[in-house]
């Protein structure tokens, strides 16, 4: 071995090599033991913070996390540095773009550095899918209204169908060429189109809201709206609720109540009335929460914690190295 561990590094900077290797179920399960293990206490996560940028509607974070197993001895802990630059839609780039540090927890040396924005993408529709397999409303046929019509709503349905037997799907129309883009995607799949947001919460289930984050709170989800029985997740934060929409929930929960009193200081992600979250997931999956069949309007705030991003690309090098045995 060098001094160095230069040669033992793995570096894949080109998405099309993790989308070959990372499966959908694949990652969904490692979520959910993410998610159990944070429950139990055995993952160290601060919240993402990164520096003040002087760009208009930009941001970039640092993610870090460090995960131990059973036994409480460390399993694997690395950081992820990611930016958001809207003004890149325009010049047809990502709006979103990270890199992914993985270490030895045996020395601490540099074990991989990978792209993160297929990571990233895959990882928080599994986050939606664990979380839904959990709290969303138990019928035979489920009901998914989307908002947004990017990579994380194409991610989405693919995590949904891989946990729901019978599972359709309501998209909000955001204009003529994005959802032709995106019908192209998925050419076998009878999706239900309208125009009209009130609509879509009407008629679904599962309420999802992956669009960009607009510079102040502009909702497509209102109370009036919502069904009895069904469970929201709003991946842009509270940029798309109603602010009146909370009182008039059953249960709220978030992945990392740190990261959601951190975030919550950001006036345009939360409103003033912006709820106390006394409960996060990864208790609820630790303690095998089951799902009654009684109606709960259940709102759920994922934030993207760097726990994820992490297992997930552990699991990468984990399957690579199989494949290269």
């Amino acid at each position: 071995m060098s001094k160095d561990n230069t040669e033992n590094i793995t570096i894949v900077l080109d998405d099309n090599k993790l989308k070959k290797v990372l499966k959908i179920k694949d990652v969904i399960k490692v979520v959910e033991e993410g998610f159990r293990k944070k429950g139990l206490g055995l993952v160290s996560l601060p919240p993402k913070i990164g520096p003040k940028l002087p760009v208009k509607g930009a941001f970039s974070d640092s993610m870090s996390v460090a995960v131990c197993n059973k036994r409480k001895k460390l399993e694997i802990f690395g950081i992820k540095w990611i930016s958001s630059f809207p003004e890149n839609v325009k010049k047809n780039i990502p709006i979103l773009n990270s890199l992914i540090t993985l270490n030895d927890p045996e020395n601490g040396l540099p074990i991989g550095v990978l792209k993160g924005n297929w990571i990233t993408a895959i990882r928080t529709g599994a986050v939606s899918a664990v979380t839904a397999k959990y709290l969303a409303p138990r019928k035979k046929e489920i009901t998914v209204g989307i908002f947004g019509l990017g990579l994380q709503a194409y991610v989405h349905v693919i995590a949904f169908k891989a946990i729901f037997k019978n599972v359709k799907f309501i998209l909000l129309n955001h204009g003529d060429h994005f959802i032709k883009a995106f019908l192209k995607s998925f050419p076998n799949e009878n999706f239900q189109i309208t125009k009209n947001h009130h609509e879509v919460v009407r008629n679904s289930d599962i309420v999802l809201s992956v669009t960009t984050f607009p510079q102040k709170i502009s909702p497509y989800i209102y109370a009036k709206d919502l069904k009895k029985d069904i469970l929201i997740l709003p991946v842009d934060y509270g940029t798309r609720v109603d602010p009146e929409l909370y009182k008039h929930l059953d249960e709220i929960y978030t992945d990392d109540i740190p990261q959601y009193e951190l975030k919550s200081r950001i006036r345009h992600y939360f409103p003033e009335n912006r709820p106390i979250i006394k409960k996060e997931i990864g208790e609820l999956i630790s303690k095998k929460y089951k799902r009654g069949n009684s109606p709960k309007k259940i709102l759920v705030f994922n934030l993207g914690i760097a726990l994820f991003d992490i297992l997930t690309a552990k699991l990468f090098l984990d399957k690579s190295r199989k494949l290269r045995a």
